[in-house]
C-alpha cells in the first residue's frame, strides 16, 4: 500500500498524466457501460430504424449545447401527443354516429431561428368512414390561419412544408413568393422580410369522426434545429448511439494495436 500511494503522490505532480489516466478511466466506463444500458441487438434495432422510430427527432441537428456557444437561439424541438396526455381535449356529440374533437396544443416560441419543419401525425381506428381533419393556426399577435385539412387513413401524417394551399395562404399573407410554410407560420409581419415572432402559439385540430367507436390521436411536432447531446443526422438518428457504442470498439482495437506493438518490440528486441 505504501508503495502505491508513493506513486500516487508522485503522480500527482504531473497533471497531465492525471487528466490523462481521467479520461482513460471515463472511456473505460463508457465501454463496459454501453453494452449493458444499450444492447447489442437493441443499437442495431435503433440504428436501422426508420421514421416509426425517429419520426419525432429533427433532421441534421446540433447538439443542444451549440446553444451555449451561440449568440443565435436555435429552436429545440416540441412534441405534443395526445396519446400521452399532451395538449387539451373535449369531444362535442353533433349527432347519432357524428362527433367532434377538438385538439388544442400551446407552446412559447423564445427562440431566433425558424422551426425547420412541422409535421402532424394521426392514428385512427375505424370502420368504414376515416375521420376529416382540419387544423387553425393561431399566432402571439393574434392572427388566425387556416393551416390545411385532410383526411386520414388508420396512420397518416400532414406535412405542412408540402401543403401547396397553405403556401399560397402564407403567400398572401407574407407578402412574399414561394415562403417555406415553417417560416410563414412564424413569420413576423411587422418587420421587413422574414423574421420569426416570439411568443405563444397556439394550434387547433378539429376532427370530425363518423362512426360510433371512432377515434383518432394527434402527435404534432414543431422540430429543432438543435436536439440531443451529440446531434442528429439526415436520417434523422440520434448521434450519442454511434458515439457510445462506438467508444468500446475504438478502445479494443486501441487495446489490440498496443498489445501488438509491445510483442512486436519485444520479438524484434
Amino acid at each position: 500500500m505504501n508503495v502505491i500511494a508513493a506513486r500516487l503522490q508522485q503522480l500527482r505532480r504531473y497533471p497531465s498524466a492525471v487528466f490523462g489516466m481521467v479520461i482513460i478511466s471515463l472511456l473505460i466506463i463508457v465501454s463496459v457501460v454501453t453494452p449493458i444500458a444499450i444492447p447489442y441487438d437493441e443499437a442495431v434495432r435503433l440504428w436501422r430504424g426508420g421514421e416509426e422510430i425517429w419520426r419525432e427527432s429533427p433532421r441534421n441537428a446540433w447538439p443542444v449545447w451549440y446553444n451555449w456557444f451561440s449568440s443565435t437561439d436555435l429552436p429545440e424541438t416540441i412534441v405534443f401527443d395526445t396519446a400521452d396526455g399532451d395538449g387539451q381535449r373535449t369531444v362535442e356529440q353533433l349527432s347519432a354516429d357524428t362527433r367532434e374533437a377538438r385538439f388544442v396544443f400551446e407552446f412559447d416560441f423564445p427562440y431566433e431561428a425558424f422551426a425547420p419543419e412541422l409535421i402532424l401525425f394521426t392514428s385512427s381506428t375505424y370502420e368504414a368512414k376515416p375521420p376529416y381533419v382540419e387544423m387553425t393556426w393561431f399566432t402571439p399577435d393574434d392572427r388566425e390561419i387556416r393551416a390545411g385539412d385532410f383526411t386520414p387513413g388508420p396512420t397518416g401524417s400532414f406535412r405542412f412544408a408540402q401543403d401547396s394551399r397553405l403556401q399560397r395562404r402564407l403567400e398572401r399573407e407574407t407578402g412574399i413568393e414561394d415562403v417555406p410554410a415553417e417560416r410563414g407560420l412564424f413569420d413576423d409581419p411587422a418587420q421587413e422580410g422574414l423574421q420569426p415572432l416570439q411568443g405563444t402559439y397556439r394550434l387547433e385540430v378539429n376532427a370530425l369522426l363518423f362512426e360510433e367507436e371512432s377515434d383518432v390521436e394527434i402527435t404534432f411536432v414543431s422540430y429543432g434545429l438543435v436536439h440531443g447531446w451529440a446531434g442528429t443526422d439526415h436520417r434523422r438518428r440520434d448521434l450519442m448511439i454511434a458515439l457510445l457504442w462506438g467508444t468500446p470498439i475504438a478502445m479494443a482495437f486501441g487495446l489490440l494495436a498496443a498489445l501488438g506493438t509491445t510483442i512486436t518490440t519485444m520479438a524484434i528486441a
